[in-house]
């Protein structure tokens, strides 16, 4: 239960990083959605990364390299799923975009923990 706090924690200092970020391309820099949902969640990703090998998941492998690819590809999957439901709340069911990030980011989040406990930093 310690463990998944911390990634709550994590989530929360990802999900502020990639809202954010996301918002101010998409309002101040005038970037498209998808575009600016995308970099924000590279910046994301980023820290997210850090937090959970070192914070989360106390991972000691010295394989880095390999926990990265796989980081990737858990992200690319978990992203994929917030982006279908970001598509699906925004253009289908005219949702805002702020409520459909936050409600998209909260399937992501969800894929994103049991991917990162059962295969990227599974002991």
């Amino acid at each position: 239960m310690k463990k998944f706090l911390k990634y709550i924690l994590t989530g929360i200092i990802n999900t502020l990083t990639t809202y954010l970020t996301s918002i101010i391309l998409l309002e101040i820099f005038n970037f498209y959605l998808i575009t600016s949902n995308l970099i924000g969640f590279l910046f994301g990703i980023s820290v997210s990364f850090c937090l959970n090998r070192n914070f989360v998941f106390k991972s000691k492998d010295k394989k880095i390299r390999k926990q990265i690819l796989k980081f990737i590809c858990a992200f690319l999957i978990s992203y994929l799923i917030n982006l279908i439901f970001l598509i699906v709340f925004t253009y289908i069911f005219s949702v805002s975009y702020y409520i459909s990030q936050i409600l998209s980011m909260a399937t992501y989040s969800l894929s994103f923990y049991y991917l990162s406990n059962r295969y990227i930093f599974a002991k």
